[in-house]
Protein backbone atom coordinates (compact mmCIF):
# COMPACT_ATOMS: atom_id res chain seq x y z
CA UNK A 1 0.00 0.00 0.00
CA UNK A 2 1.00 3.45 -0.93
CA UNK A 3 1.85 5.94 1.99
CA UNK A 4 1.68 8.86 -0.71
CA UNK A 5 -1.01 9.03 -3.42
CA UNK A 6 0.11 9.44 -7.29
CA UNK A 7 -1.49 8.53 -10.24
CA UNK A 8 0.52 6.09 -11.33
CA UNK A 9 -1.05 6.63 -15.36
CA UNK A 10 0.03 10.41 -15.72
CA UNK A 11 2.49 9.34 -18.78
CA UNK A 12 -0.22 7.38 -20.30
CA UNK A 13 -2.33 9.91 -22.14
CA UNK A 14 0.18 12.91 -23.57
CA UNK A 15 -1.56 16.03 -22.94
CA UNK A 16 0.00 20.07 -22.54
CA UNK A 17 0.43 19.09 -18.96
CA UNK A 18 2.42 15.19 -18.98
CA UNK A 19 4.01 16.51 -22.21
CA UNK A 20 5.36 19.64 -20.59
CA UNK A 21 7.12 17.52 -17.75
CA UNK A 22 8.06 14.52 -20.04
CA UNK A 23 10.00 17.38 -21.52
CA UNK A 24 11.38 18.57 -18.44
CA UNK A 25 12.01 14.96 -17.26
CA UNK A 26 14.29 14.73 -19.89
CA UNK A 27 16.20 17.56 -19.56
CA UNK A 28 16.32 17.81 -15.29
CA UNK A 29 14.97 14.56 -13.96
CA UNK A 30 15.94 11.48 -13.01
CA UNK A 31 14.69 8.13 -14.16
CA UNK A 32 15.58 4.45 -13.28
CA UNK A 33 13.83 1.12 -12.96
CA UNK A 34 17.00 -0.81 -10.55
CA UNK A 35 17.09 -4.39 -10.72
CA UNK A 36 13.60 -4.33 -13.51
CA UNK A 37 11.32 -3.81 -10.39
CA UNK A 38 12.16 -0.25 -8.48
CA UNK A 39 10.82 2.75 -10.15
CA UNK A 40 12.38 5.78 -9.11
CA UNK A 41 11.78 9.30 -10.87
CA UNK A 42 13.73 12.03 -8.74
CA UNK A 43 13.59 15.98 -9.44
CA UNK A 44 16.20 17.91 -8.34
CA UNK A 45 16.50 21.85 -8.40
CA UNK A 46 18.02 24.68 -7.10
CA UNK A 47 16.05 26.04 -4.09
CA UNK A 48 14.34 29.14 -5.54
CA UNK A 49 12.59 26.91 -7.99
CA UNK A 50 10.90 24.91 -5.43
CA UNK A 51 7.42 26.00 -6.54
CA UNK A 52 8.16 24.10 -9.53
CA UNK A 53 8.80 20.90 -8.17
CA UNK A 54 5.13 21.98 -5.77
CA UNK A 55 3.56 22.29 -9.45
CA UNK A 56 4.64 18.94 -10.75
CA UNK A 57 3.93 16.81 -7.52
CA UNK A 58 0.17 18.99 -7.88
CA UNK A 59 -0.09 17.96 -11.33
CA UNK A 60 0.92 14.00 -9.86
CA UNK A 61 -1.67 14.28 -7.47
CA UNK A 62 1.21 13.07 -5.28
CA UNK A 63 1.66 14.55 -1.54
CA UNK A 64 5.11 13.55 -1.10
CA UNK A 65 7.04 15.96 1.24
CA UNK A 66 10.01 17.78 -0.90
CA UNK A 67 13.43 17.61 0.78
CA UNK A 68 15.41 20.20 0.67
CA UNK A 69 19.58 20.80 1.39
CA UNK A 70 23.01 22.42 0.16
CA UNK A 71 25.68 21.01 -1.59
CA UNK A 72 28.53 22.88 -0.97
CA UNK A 73 27.72 26.90 -1.62
CA UNK A 74 24.22 25.44 -3.33
CA UNK A 75 20.68 25.16 -1.95
CA UNK A 76 18.49 22.56 -3.84
CA UNK A 77 15.34 21.08 -3.66
CA UNK A 78 14.18 17.73 -4.60
CA UNK A 79 12.21 14.67 -4.43
CA UNK A 80 11.61 11.21 -5.51
CA UNK A 81 8.23 9.43 -6.52
CA UNK A 82 8.59 5.62 -6.71
CA UNK A 83 6.45 3.71 -9.45
CA UNK A 84 7.08 1.08 -11.97
CA UNK A 85 4.08 1.50 -13.98
CA UNK A 86 5.30 5.33 -14.61
CA UNK A 87 8.84 4.74 -15.06
CA UNK A 88 8.00 1.82 -17.41
CA UNK A 89 5.33 4.39 -19.73
CA UNK A 90 8.68 7.36 -19.33
CA UNK A 91 11.35 4.72 -20.34
CA UNK A 92 8.42 4.05 -23.66
CA UNK A 93 8.55 7.22 -24.25
CA UNK A 94 12.04 8.06 -24.58
CA UNK A 95 13.06 9.15 -21.17
CA UNK A 96 15.26 6.72 -20.62
CA UNK A 97 18.07 5.76 -17.90
CA UNK A 98 21.44 7.49 -18.36
CA UNK A 99 19.87 9.50 -20.81
CA UNK A 100 22.20 12.44 -21.18
CA UNK A 101 23.79 11.26 -24.78
CA UNK A 102 21.15 8.76 -25.48
CA UNK A 103 18.21 11.13 -25.76
CA UNK A 104 16.50 12.31 -29.05
CA UNK A 105 13.98 14.66 -30.14
CA UNK A 106 10.45 12.44 -29.48
CA UNK A 107 8.07 10.83 -32.37
CA UNK A 108 4.97 12.98 -30.65
CA UNK A 109 2.21 14.79 -32.22
CA UNK A 110 2.83 17.92 -33.87
CA UNK A 111 0.25 19.35 -31.73
CA UNK A 112 1.98 18.42 -28.79
CA UNK A 113 5.28 19.48 -29.70
CA UNK A 114 5.91 22.79 -28.99
CA UNK A 115 4.90 21.76 -25.13
CA UNK A 116 7.15 18.84 -24.84
CA UNK A 117 10.00 21.80 -26.25
CA UNK A 118 8.98 23.98 -23.37
CA UNK A 119 9.52 21.74 -21.11
CA UNK A 120 12.87 20.60 -22.20
CA UNK A 121 13.58 24.53 -22.52
CA UNK A 122 12.49 24.91 -18.94
CA UNK A 123 15.03 22.24 -17.95
CA UNK A 124 17.94 22.75 -19.67
CA UNK A 125 17.41 26.06 -21.60
CA UNK A 126 17.80 29.32 -20.98
CA UNK A 127 17.13 33.34 -22.10
CA UNK A 128 19.13 35.95 -21.42
CA UNK A 129 19.06 39.44 -21.83
CA UNK A 130 22.09 40.91 -23.40
CA UNK A 131 23.62 43.99 -21.58
CA UNK A 132 23.43 47.10 -22.61
CA UNK A 133 21.97 46.58 -25.64
CA UNK A 134 18.41 47.43 -26.15
CA UNK A 135 16.20 45.11 -27.22
CA UNK A 136 19.31 42.24 -27.58
CA UNK A 137 18.42 38.50 -26.33
CA UNK A 138 19.55 35.35 -26.81
CA UNK A 139 18.33 31.69 -26.34
CA UNK A 140 19.73 27.96 -26.02
CA UNK A 141 19.60 24.37 -25.88
CA UNK A 142 21.64 22.21 -24.24
CA UNK A 143 22.14 18.52 -24.71
CA UNK A 144 23.82 15.65 -26.88
CA UNK A 145 24.46 16.25 -30.16
CA UNK A 146 22.25 14.06 -31.82
CA UNK A 147 19.09 15.91 -29.87
CA UNK A 148 20.64 19.57 -30.59
CA UNK A 149 20.92 18.67 -34.76
CA UNK A 150 17.34 17.29 -34.27
CA UNK A 151 16.50 20.81 -32.31
CA UNK A 152 17.99 22.51 -35.62
CA UNK A 153 16.20 20.44 -38.04
CA UNK A 154 12.98 21.09 -36.85
CA UNK A 155 13.41 25.20 -36.21
CA UNK A 156 15.60 25.45 -39.09
CA UNK A 157 16.67 28.56 -37.35
CA UNK A 158 20.28 29.65 -35.10
CA UNK A 159 23.47 27.77 -34.76
CA UNK A 160 24.97 24.79 -33.66
CA UNK A 161 28.18 25.04 -30.94
CA UNK A 162 29.61 21.40 -30.23
CA UNK A 163 32.03 20.64 -27.38
CA UNK A 164 33.50 17.13 -26.61
CA UNK A 165 30.65 15.92 -24.28
CA UNK A 166 27.38 18.11 -25.54
CA UNK A 167 26.63 20.55 -28.18
CA UNK A 168 24.31 23.70 -27.60
CA UNK A 169 21.87 25.24 -30.15
CA UNK A 170 21.66 29.06 -29.87
CA UNK A 171 20.22 32.26 -31.13
CA UNK A 172 20.34 35.62 -30.94
CA UNK A 173 17.99 36.84 -33.64
CA UNK A 174 15.44 38.96 -32.20
CA UNK A 175 12.69 37.57 -35.00
CA UNK A 176 13.94 34.40 -34.20
CA UNK A 177 13.38 34.51 -30.61
CA UNK A 178 9.89 36.25 -31.10
CA UNK A 179 8.62 33.80 -33.34
CA UNK A 180 10.22 31.00 -30.63
CA UNK A 181 8.14 32.16 -27.97
CA UNK A 182 5.43 32.31 -29.49
CA UNK A 183 5.32 29.11 -30.64
CA UNK A 184 6.51 27.16 -27.18
CA UNK A 185 4.28 29.12 -25.12
CA UNK A 186 1.12 28.34 -27.37
CA UNK A 187 -1.62 26.97 -25.70
CA UNK A 188 0.37 26.80 -22.67
CA UNK A 189 -0.78 26.29 -18.88
CA UNK A 190 2.48 24.69 -17.56
CA UNK A 191 6.00 26.56 -17.60
CA UNK A 192 8.66 28.06 -15.84
CA UNK A 193 7.42 31.95 -14.83
CA UNK A 194 11.38 33.21 -14.34
CA UNK A 195 11.75 32.63 -18.23
CA UNK A 196 8.73 33.76 -19.59
CA UNK A 197 9.02 36.63 -17.42
CA UNK A 198 12.15 37.65 -19.38
CA UNK A 199 10.72 36.61 -22.56
CA UNK A 200 8.15 39.04 -21.87
CA UNK A 201 10.30 41.96 -21.72
CA UNK A 202 11.34 41.86 -25.55
CA UNK A 203 9.46 45.04 -27.20
CA UNK A 204 7.71 43.77 -30.09
CA UNK A 205 7.76 47.58 -31.65
CA UNK A 206 11.36 48.69 -30.63
CA UNK A 207 12.92 49.69 -33.43
CA UNK A 208 16.88 50.57 -33.06
CA UNK A 209 17.78 54.11 -33.68
CA UNK A 210 21.40 54.55 -35.76
CA UNK A 211 21.23 57.97 -36.11
CA UNK A 212 22.79 58.03 -32.50
CA UNK A 213 25.85 56.27 -32.97
CA UNK A 214 28.95 57.32 -32.03
CA UNK A 215 32.07 57.24 -34.03
CA UNK A 216 29.94 56.43 -37.55
CA UNK A 217 31.88 56.00 -40.61
CA UNK A 218 31.28 58.32 -43.68
CA UNK A 219 30.58 56.97 -46.48
CA UNK A 220 30.91 58.27 -50.24
CA UNK A 221 28.25 57.64 -52.28
CA UNK A 222 27.91 57.78 -56.59
CA UNK A 223 24.67 57.16 -57.91
CA UNK A 224 24.44 55.65 -61.40
CA UNK A 225 24.58 59.51 -63.40
CA UNK A 226 28.44 59.88 -61.38
CA UNK A 227 26.51 61.90 -58.65
CA UNK A 228 28.67 61.82 -55.68
CA UNK A 229 26.74 62.16 -52.18
CA UNK A 230 28.65 62.00 -48.71
CA UNK A 231 26.79 60.61 -45.89
CA UNK A 232 27.26 58.98 -42.41
CA UNK A 233 24.05 57.16 -42.23
CA UNK A 234 24.31 54.50 -44.76
CA UNK A 235 21.38 52.15 -43.35
CA UNK A 236 18.99 55.28 -43.38
CA UNK A 237 20.38 56.05 -46.71
CA UNK A 238 19.66 52.71 -48.26
CA UNK A 239 16.12 52.88 -47.00
CA UNK A 240 15.20 56.16 -48.18
CA UNK A 241 16.44 54.84 -52.06
CA UNK A 242 15.47 51.62 -51.73
CA UNK A 243 18.53 49.97 -51.90
CA UNK A 244 19.68 47.32 -49.85
CA UNK A 245 21.58 48.45 -46.94
CA UNK A 246 23.89 44.80 -46.83
CA UNK A 247 24.78 45.13 -50.35
CA UNK A 248 25.73 48.46 -50.02
CA UNK A 249 27.87 47.36 -47.16
CA UNK A 250 29.70 45.22 -48.60
CA UNK A 251 30.33 47.52 -51.33
CA UNK A 252 32.34 50.33 -48.95
CA UNK A 253 34.75 47.00 -47.97
CA UNK A 254 35.57 46.45 -51.39
CA UNK A 255 33.50 43.18 -51.72
CA UNK A 256 31.39 43.58 -55.06
CA UNK A 257 31.15 46.12 -57.38
CA UNK A 258 27.59 47.90 -57.67
CA UNK A 259 24.08 48.22 -56.59
CA UNK A 260 21.29 49.28 -58.88
CA UNK A 261 24.31 50.88 -60.61
CA UNK A 262 25.29 52.47 -57.40
CA UNK A 263 28.88 52.38 -55.78
CA UNK A 264 29.57 52.97 -52.48
CA UNK A 265 33.29 53.44 -50.49
CA UNK A 266 34.58 54.52 -46.77
CA UNK A 267 35.20 58.00 -47.37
Amino acid sequence: MRKYNLNENFFDVLNEKSTYWLGFLYADGYVRMKDGKSGQIKLKLKDTDISHIEKFLKDLECEKPIKCGIEGKSKFCQVSVYSNIMVKKLLELGCVQNKTQKIRLPNISSDLMNHFIRGYFDGDGSISKVKNRPNSFQISICSNKNFINDIQNFFSKGLIYNYKNYSIWKTSKIEDIKSFKEYIYNNSETFLKRKLDIFNKISYSYKRDYSQTKNKKCYRLINPNGLVIITKNLRKFCDDNKLKYSTMSNLSRGIGKTNKGWKCYLN
